[in-house]
This record gives C-alpha cells, sequence and structure tokens, in this order.
C-alpha cells in the first residue's frame, strides 16, 4: 500500500471510527486543529451519504416520509462496511435493511423496484434483438437462435402495494404480473409483464438457443413450467421491451442451413 492509500485510509477510518485513527504526523498544524477539521469533513461525507440516499430512493422517502426515511437513512448507514461504499453503490442493501427494520412489505419492495431502477440506468451497454430481425426466419434457424437477458433488463414481483403506486405513471401495470425494467436504448423504460415473460428472463441469465429453452421451460418436470402457447408471447413482448440479446450470429431471412 503506497503513502497516500495508507493516509486516505487513516483518513477513512478516522471519520468512522474516531480520532484515534489519526497519527501525529499525517497532517500539519495543533492536534486540536486537526480534529476540528475532520468534524467538518466527517460532517459533510455524513450529509452526503444521507443525500445518496434520498437520490437513490425518492419514491421510497415519499412514501415513508422524510423523518423515517432519514432515521432509517442514519441507522442504515453506520453499519459496518456501509460507508466503506462509493456513493453511486450505497444503498444496495437498504431495501433488504428496511425489511428488517420492520417495515411493510411495500416499503422494501418500492425500494428493490428504486435499487433495480438504478442497475439497469448504470448497465453495461448492449444491443437489443429486434423483432423485425427474425422476420421470414425459417423455423429451424429460428430455433437455433443463441439469446441472453439484455444486461440492462431486470423483473420484480413485488408487494401489491408497489403495482398502485407505479401504476399511476404507467397503463395498465397497476393489474399486472410483474414489473419489467429496460434501457434498450438511452432512457430506462418500465412496462408490465407477465409471469411468463419473468419466468424466461429468469432462465435467461446465461445464453440459450431459442429451441432449447422452450424444451426445457415447457417439459413437465420444469419447476416454472410454461404451457407451450405461452413461450413465444412472452418471447415476443421481451423482444419488443428491448430486454433480450442474441449472443450468437444471425441467420438472414430466407437463409437455409447448408
Amino acid at each position: 500500500m503506497s503513502l497516500l492509500e495508507r493516509q486516505q485510509h487513516a483518513i477513512m477510518m478516522a471519520l468512522d471510527e474516531g480520532p484515534a485513527w489519526l497519527s501525529d504526523d499525517l497532517f500539519t498544524g495543533g492536534h486540536l486543529a486537526v480534529i476540528r477539521g475532520m468534524k467538518v469533513h466527517a460532517n459533510t461525507i455524513s450529509h452526503a451519504r444521507l443525500v445518496a440516499l434520498e437520490e437513490t430512493f425518492p419514491r421510497t422517502r415519499a412514501l415513508l416520509g422524510h423523518d423515517r426515511f432519514n432515521e432509517h437513512s442514519r441507522r442504515f448507514t453506520g453499519l459496518p462496511g456501509v460507508s466503506a461504499r462509493p456513493l453511486a453503490r450505497i444503498g444496495k442493501d437498504f431495501p433488504a435493511f428496511l425489511g428488517d427494520a420492520g417495515e411493510p412489505c411495500v416499503a422494501p419492495d418500492l425500494a428493490l423496484f428504486e435499487w433495480l431502477w438504478l442497475e439497469a440506468y448504470h448497465a453495461p451497454e448492449a444491443v437489443p434483438l429486434a423483432l423485425t430481425s427474425l422476420a421470414g426466419m425459417a423455423e429451424s434457424a429460428l430455433l437455433e437462435i443463441e439469446i441472453a437477458a439484455h444486461p440492462a433488463a431486470r423483473i420484480v414481483r413485488p408487494d401489491r402495494g408497489v403495482f398502485r403506486l407505479i401504476g399511476e405513471e404507467v397503463p395498465g401495470l397497476a393489474e399486472a404480473d410483474a414489473i419489467l425494467i429496460a434501457r434498450p436504448d438511452a432512457d430506462v423504460l418500465v412496462s408490465m409483464a407477465t409471469a411468463a415473460m419473468a419466468s424466461l428472463i429468469a432462465a435467461l441469465t446465461f445464453p440459450a438457443n431459442i429451441g432449447n429453452l422452450f424444451a426445457s421451460l415447457t417439459e413437465p418436470g420444469c419447476k416454472d413450467r410454461l404451457p407451450p402457447d405461452d413461450f413465444m408471447p412472452a418471447l415476443v413482448a421481451l423482444l419488443e421491451a428491448g430486454a433480450v440479446t442474441s449472443s450468437g450470429p444471425l441467420l438472414l431471412a430466407g437463409q437455409q442451413e447448408g
């Protein structure tokens, strides 16, 4: 560890654990002046963490009210390990924390939705597989296409109260089975999803060709078995939402296997 890294580590530990982590030669000036400066810096860092949580979970904050949300935030940021996270990642375990704190299911589930939205926003770029790319393709070629979930695609099935809250902005969402979060281009999009779409996205964590995917999800012994008639509508809906990518080359429309 370099001298600069040791100094930075000592400062961060002092902010979280107290001035005992500050060596006498770390700063110039008297000890009391250093402590006063560290207090100002600690307050700034603490405030930044609280603001980061407010900006990450604005809907949850509105649901709980500022005072209760702030109380949870202060307790959460005091947990071991939380303070060391970058501000963009500090809220990762906040939804679970709200659940452990005894909040009704709608609060942690709403926070989880907001966290997944943020994950989708920061997910790697990828070109979504367009439904038009499959038009006119021979069935044998279609079944061989290898697909995977888009890096930004998320499906969540939260407490029904979350559906009602988000459904005020997304038509039909209040009655949906699940919520789909996708980012096919620059913007994060939220739309309604079916139970079949949720099962399909869960199965696309790793690339699979469409034929094998259909066989595995519709076979009688499958834990989350889909009715065969539900598979293709679910896939089409995910394609239209930009939630699927192709992980291999496509055979052009009309092209036959040699």
